[in-house]
């Protein structure tokens, strides 16, 4: 081979090498931004748990989930989340279509991302007070009030509807415990324990994060950051019962589930 040949090739050598390197980079640098973007590893909902946690959502199977053959078309995993379709087939009587953990649960802190994905829309609500209960007129009729909103959801702890840490946009914000079941024979002072202290949901569309601590029948539950219950009372809660992420046939989606077990 001549001298000019291999100089050639050579030179194709260094230029393929110098491409690949800096390809290499590019790629490398897009996947730090997108991890920061998102606020993890760069694979959406799938990152390793906190010390002490285990994960209950690896992002890409429905291993530790209860996902029968009904819940087909209506829970789905995409791009390392779990979400809820609204364009769900007609359900069949009988069947629960709310998502459950196959294990159940006694004590436990519970953390995991969701976000609420449908388009804002004004709406009429009912109108909580302070302690949870429904503004009513004189005549005891639920008063009804315009609000945004942008989706509904929830957290069932032990898999009872009665313990159910809300998603939604009411005004009094994400993390209320149980509405529609207040013990209106306890004191208001247990009842205002079950409203969020503070609003601290982020906009429409945006990842929002639970840190969820049932010991008993009490409930904390930290929202982005901010404490907004502490120490609701969830009277004759089951002693153990699944996680259960509600289906409201509005679009919701969850990742980085994490949990850890308490001995109390």
């Amino acid at each position: 081979m001549s001298k000019v040949i291999l100089e050639q090739a050579s030179r194709r050598a260094f230029i393929k090498a110098t491409f690949l390197g800096a390809l290499s980079a590019v790629v490398a640098s897009n996947n730090f931004l997108y991890s920061q973007s998102t606020g993890g590893s760069g694979n959406l909902g799938v990152d390793p748990p906190p010390a002490g946690f285990i994960s209950l959502f690896d992002g890409l199977t429905w291993a530790n989930w209860q996902h029968e053959a009904h819940l087909d078309g209506v829970w789905e995993i995409a791009d390392g989340v779990i979400r809820l379709r609204t364009d769900e087939p007609p359900r069949v009587a009988g069947k629960d279509y709310n998502l459950s953990t196959a294990k159940k649960y006694k004590n436990f802190k519970l953390m995991l991302d969701w976000r609420l994905t449908g388009k804002p829309v004004v709406k009429p609500h009912q109108w909580l007070m302070d302690d949870g209960q429904f503004h009513t007129d004189a005549a005891g009729k639920v008063l009804m009030k315009d609000n945004l909103t942008w989706g509904d959801s929830g957290i069932y702890l032990r898999g009872v509807r009665a313990a159910q840490v809300n998603i939604w946009c009411q005004p009094c914000g994400s993390g209320e415990v149980g509405t529609k079941f207040k013990d209106t024979e306890a004191p208001k002072e247990e009842r205002m324990k079950t409203m969020p202290s503070v609003r601290a949901d982020k906009g429409p569309g945006e990842w929002n994060r639970f840190i969820i601590t049932l010991r008993g029948e009490r409930v904390d539950v930290t929202l982005n950051g901010q404490d907004v219950i502490r120490g609701a009372r969830v009277k004759g809660i089951p002693a153990e019962g699944p996680i259960t992420l509600q289906n409201h046939k509005d679009g919701v989606e969850f990742r980085r589930i994490f949990i850890k077990e308490l001995e109390k």
